[in-house]
């Protein structure tokens, strides 16, 4: 293991970068299909009109038949790349194989030369390198050189592709290369047997030249339109190196293939086309709060401000039916303080908007004030009983927080805020005549989601019965205390709350009544076993809302009690930034520069890394061979087990609980959390 500097001498990321890191992105709400549809509709579309065309051009009695062919043919190659880029980045479904099969079907129509996996690795490193010089980033290429050169350097894109590929092949996976050779070679003995049988002139019209005229217009869409003049990468800032077009989108959409919407596709890059619309829409004031490029279809750039003003002015789409998640101004209609440090705010939605904002148990709403100035964004649970006709969500105050201490100083009944309407999946549907147990382990703010399930459970269930473990640091900084004691009065016995108090005020008493508990303790691990030794809660369905460590603590407990993953549903409650405990934001900015030690197909090297970017970022970089595919969290292609040190995974789409609680990773996902990490990709 190679040695590193003194602790005392490591430069520790500062806030701002350490910030940056764990920012994110915004998150589209979008699920992603087990095939999807449409992608294989484009593909049998494609395919079909290359069949007519190809026809058409074979049975052609006049030379004007077949040159009337070429655009068909050129917008085939156009049509087919879609496909091809989607299963690139596993966009075409949960499906692997649908991905492998539909991409190299696809690879044939727009560069048969090339395979899929040369394909996929070549275009992975555009996104891993984006506004990089061209030998970093193939596709910029498409960019370089003086103006008169572009429509030459977009007609030999995929060529270039070859060039960027070829020096590298010595470190690509043996499959890969194998299947590259063949296919170059396949293809090259089948165009010299057209050629040499007399059938050049049909190869040149049916495929070489529409090919050409094709790659032309996807270099110029895909590459120079979106990300021409742009100085941000990949690297330095992702939400900056490349834009959105707007305008004439009735138009430009389908005819870009949403294209238009590029930025979204770099920011969710597994996200399939035909949804870009729909995440941009459902994140715009997340993805116009960074600055985002942005400019008109005729090249005009605008800055957020202006596109704001801009889509007042000249909105294409029919928001009302379009935008399901466009946030609404709503009257404050109630603070009250339920702790020295936080206060519920209760909105007056008007009849016409509460079809809008019904909302599942569990459910939460994005709030949005102009403080000093400035949007603040802020997303809160909503903790009332589905069904009420209330919407209300709890703010707890926490120093420096810019929204939580406005709202618990400033804000007052009648004001108004931009509120959109509830998203959210840590839900629990009632059933009317079910008879379950629900246990409920929460801490501090995590009641909020928590109070809205049980209350709506127990109400419209007179059969079930529930339980929650209820962590605060003492009895004044409990919120809803007050309507905890009246549900379990409601509910006649059948709810049961114990409040666990880490740090109670002197003197404090431990309490008891028959279905509501105060303790003097932390919840730990040993206080869960306790609980579970009731056999209903070992048998029950559980709803967990906390810290991210108070649930892996929990998660734990539960397995070792043999209650199974499917009846365990789980929340990570982590405040906004300004709201989130100490401990919480030292956790999460405790990203160092490290060594890692990589073990890949039974070698093993050192990596250096500064923390800014991922192991898998870093081990590339490094020249070193590792698998990998889609960069989103998505694939786990690039999972890995870290046997040594320790690391923050950003995102996790891939791998289950019991794997992560073992030690795996997703690299694309993890940056280092100490000096020294070993991670091992072959186990």
């Amino acid at each position: 293991m190679t040695t590193t500097e003194p602790a005392d001498e490591r430069r520790v990321l500062s806030e701002e970068e350490s910030r940056a890191i764990r920012q994110g992105v915004p998150d589209p709400r979008v699920p992603m299909p087990t095939v999807a549809r449409p992608t294989v509709a484009l593909f049998v579309v494609s395919l079909l009109l290359w069949v007519a065309a190809t026809w058409l051009a074979l049975a052609a009695t006049s030379a004007w038949w077949l040159l009337l062919t070429i655009p068909v043919h050129a917008a085939v190659t156009f049509l087919m790349f879609t496909v091809l880029h989607e299963t690139a980045h596993l966009a075409a479904g949960r499906l692997r194989w649908v991905n492998e099969a539909l991409g190299r079907l696809s690879a044939v129509f727009v560069a048969a030369w090339a395979s899929f996996p040369t394909f996929r690795f070549v275009h992975i490193e555009h996104h891993r390198n984006t506004n990089e010089d061209y030998y970093t980033d193939p596709d910029s290429w498409s960019e370089a050189g003086p103006p008169w050169q572009l429509p030459l350097r977009w007609l030999t894109q995929d060529l270039w592709y070859f060039r960027f590929y070829i020096p590298r092949m010595h470190r690509r996976p043996r499959a890969e290369v194998l299947e590259q050779v063949g296919v170059a070679l396949a293809v090259a003995t089948v165009f010299t047997a057209l050629v040499l049988s007399g059938h050049g002139w049909e190869l040149l019209t049916i495929y070489l030249i529409p090919q050409r005229l094709g790659i032309l217009v996807l270099a110029w869409w895909f590459d120079w339109l979106p990300h021409h003049e742009l100085d941000a990468t990949a690297r330095s800032n992702r939400f900056r190196a490349t834009r959105i077009r707007v305008g004439w989108e009735r138009v430009m959409t389908p005819l870009m293939l949403y294209q238009n919407y590029h930025l979204v596709h770099h920011i969710h890059p597994t996200i399939p086309f035909y949804r870009y619309v729909q995440v941009w829409r459902r994140t715009e004031s997340d993805f116009l709060d960074r600055d985002v490029p942005i400019s008109t279809a005729w090249g005009t750039e605008l800055s957020p401000a202006e596109y704001r003003a801009w889509r007042r002015l000249t909105d294409h789409f029919d928001r009302d039916a379009d935008l399901p998640h466009r946030p609404h101004r709503l009257r404050v209609a109630d603070v009250r303080r339920l702790t020295p440090d936080s206060v519920s705010i209760t909105f007056d939605v008007p009849d016409e908007l509460r079809e809008t904002f019904r909302f599942a148990p569990g459910q939460n709403v994005v709030v949005a004030a102009e403080i000093d100035g400035e949007t603040v964004r802020r997303n809160y649970s909503i903790c009332t009983a589905a069904g009420s006709g209330v919407l209300r969500v709890a703010v707890r105050r926490c120093a420096d927080g810019r929204f939580s201490t406005y709202a618990d100083t400033r804000l007052a009944v009648g004001d108004e805020l931009e509120v959109s309407p509830p998203t959210g999946r840590f839900t629990l549907h009632p059933e009317p005549g079910a008879r379950r147990h629900l246990a409920a382990v929460a801490a501090g703010s995590g009641i909020t989601p928590v109070i809205s399930i049980l209350a709506s459970v127990l109400d419209a269930e007179p059969g079930s019965r529930a339980t929650l473990l209820y962590a605060n640091r003492d009895a004044g900084s409990t919120m809803f205390a007050d309507e905890l004691a009246m549900l379990t009065r409601r509910f006649e016995g059948r709810l049961t709350i114990v409040h666990h108090h880490s740090r109670p005020a002197p003197g404090a008493a431990t309490t008891a009544t028959e279905h509501e508990q105060v303790r003097h303790d932390r919840l730990d691990a040993h206080r869960l076993r306790e609980h579970l030794r009731d056999p209903r809660l070992r048998g029950a369905e559980w709803l967990l809302c906390g810290p991210p460590e108070m649930l892996d603590r929990t998660r734990t407990v539960l397995d070792e009690h043999g209650v199974p993953a499917e009846r365990v549903r789980r929340e990570l409650f982590v405040a906004p930034e300004d709201q989130a405990d100490q401990a919480e934001q030292d956790a999460l900015a405790d990203i160092v520069p490290a060594t890692v030690d990589v073990t890949v197909r039974g070698a093993r090297a050192a990596v250096r890394t500064e923390g800014t970017a991922s192991i898998l970022e870093a081990t590339l970089d490094a020249g070193i061979d590792v698998p990998y595919l889609c960069t989103g969290g998505i694939c786990g292609t690039c999972r890995a087990t870290v046997t040594e040190g320790t690391v923050h995974m950003q995102q996790n789409y891939a791998l289950g609980d019991d794997e992560v609680r073992a030690g795996a990773v997703l690299t694309c996902q993890s940056r280092p959390t100490s000096p020294v990490v070993a991670v091992d990709f072959d186990r």
